[in-house]
């Protein structure tokens, strides 16, 4: 064989030498790709798959009562209660616990209980009402009951709470009786232990609607309500700053949504009283004060509106299937004002106009007030507005007949500030009312007189601060 041909073979032999040799790793690149091709899909399946369970489960709710505990360091008075919640509460119930930054072990102890109680951990010490609304934001119950964590509950607490809140449609809160509080909810105990305290309650707590009793005020240690009330009422004011006040506030907006608060005096509960508040020592009485004066400069004269918006109530009641309506669907928008600019969680801006909001389109050039994902949600969605449009129509102080605009806010002769809203005229219940809603700008001056040519209508309210989180 001549050396060309032998070195053609050799030549053929080393080409298929390569190819045999070159053809299984082809093949397991080849395969290396395809299975990183169905790992992305299904990795991408798998995702889409968790974005849809967890919307459904944001959506779920469960038949029986979300317990919300906010806590501050008080380990030992947060496991008594936990676990008297465990031993006494045979209703169907989830337990939130949402910890302000403790410094005492809270963390770890909650950790521990995961599967057995659903919580929260914020990266500081927010306040009660703080506290209150993550738990209300994370709550799946039909009933949600908001309990300190100095509470020792007993048998039948919830159970008879629940009978009281569900006798009439018309109560909006429930609370029990304790040993240690303000008010009427406080009762003559004679126990000192534990054991003798649960042989107190077994022989109180038997069921009897006739010590059920509606009244002007409960205290905030423990009430129950319908997560329908809360969506109508909306979240705890962040504007009072670490405890007190903000139990007050939410009991003045359900008396003016005219809801009803009860005591179901067929319920006890141990409460310790202040625990975690005492800790701050002689800040506590500073934080009152600047509460308190939070308190007075939001709402004036809190009972005062409650009358006067239970007489108009009356004056506005009609026929209704047989019944009186007064008025007890009312919703928290109810008392907010028109022709303003809110936003929410996305960012997007609405006009608010005669109780319909409308997105809009372009850069608004006005402020906006911040509200809760609920409060917006109360609000039918109209077409889109242009940015342009609303602008003009937040500076628009006057008609061609020289009246008060609608949405005009103006101030008369006495000092108080109203709005225009349709037909009606409707008082602005402070100052600080105007400026929550950012409406200093476009107050105008008209007499008395004109006022009175316009239909009294619902006050405005200041919507809540809400300081942490997402709402």
């Amino acid at each position: 064989m001549s050396r060309l041909s032998q070195q053609h073979r050799h030549n053929g032999q080393s080409q298929r030498n390569r190819k045999l040799r070159s053809t299984p790793l082809k093949r397991s690149n080849s395969r290396r790709r395809l299975a990183k091709e169905h790992y992305k899909k299904g990795y991408a399946a798998g995702y889409q798959m968790g974005i849809a369970s967890g919307k459904e489960q944001f959506d779920h709710h469960i038949e029986g009562t979300s317990i919300i505990i906010p806590t501050y360091n008080k380990l030992n008075l947060l496991k008594q209660c936990i676990a008297s919640i465990q031993q006494y509460t045979s209703e169907a119930h989830e337990i939130i616990v949402v910890d302000d930054a403790s410094t005492d072990g809270t963390a770890a102890y909650l950790r521990k209980l995961s599967g057995q109680i659903r919580y929260h951990i914020h990266d500081k010490n927010y306040g009660f009402a703080s506290s209150m609304n993550t738990g209300l934001k994370m709550a799946k119950g039909k009933t949600i009951c908001l309990l300190n964590n100095d509470i020792i509950v007993t048998t039948n607490w919830l159970g008879n709470l629940l009978h009281c809140l569900e006798s009439d449609p018309a109560i909006g809160m429930v609370g029990p009786v304790t040993n240690y509080i303000s008010g009427e909810q406080q009762i003559e105990v004679s126990y000192s232990t534990n054991q003798e305290m649960q042989q107190f309650a077994r022989q109180h707590n038997e069921q009897d609607a006739s010590k059920w009793k509606i009244v002007e005020r409960i205290v905030g240690f423990c009430m129950l309500f319908q997560k329908s009330f809360f969506e109508q009422t909306g979240y705890l004011d962040e504007g009072y700053k670490i405890g007190n006040f903000e139990d007050e506030d939410f009991i003045i907006r359900t008396r003016l949504a005219g809801r009803k608060l009860a005591i179901a005096g067929d319920c006890f509960i141990h409460h310790f009283g202040s625990q975690s508040m005492r800790e701050l020592g002689e800040q506590l009485q500073e934080i009152y004060k600047q509460n308190e004066a939070f308190y007075q400069q939001k709402w004036s004269n809190p009972y005062e509106w409650v009358q006067r918006v239970t007489e108009w109530s009356e004056s506005q009641a009609v026929i209704k299937e047989g019944e009186w309506d007064t008025g007890a669907s009312r919703r928290a928008i109810s008392f907010y004002p028109t022709h303003v600019a809110v936003t929410g969680l996305n960012g997007t801006v609405f006009w608010v106009e005669q109780g319909v909001k409308y997105p809009i389109q372009g850069a608004y050039p006005f402020p906006a007030v911040k509200l809760s994902q609920i409060e917006l949600l109360s609000w039918p969605t109209g077409s889109d507005i242009e940015a342009d449009i609303a602008a003009e129509k937040w500076r628009g102080t006057m008609t061609l007949d020289d009246m008060i605009p609608d949405g005009g806010v103006f101030v008369t002769e006495s000092g108080h500030w109203f709005q225009r809203d349709g037909n009606t005229c409707r008082m602005l219940i402070s100052e600080y009312v105007l400026k929550r809603w950012k409406l200093s700008d476009r107050v105008m001056s008209r007499s008395g007189m004109e006022k009175s040519q316009l239909v009294e209508g619902l006050p405005i309210m200041a919507a809540p601060v809400l300081v942490n989180g997402n709402l």
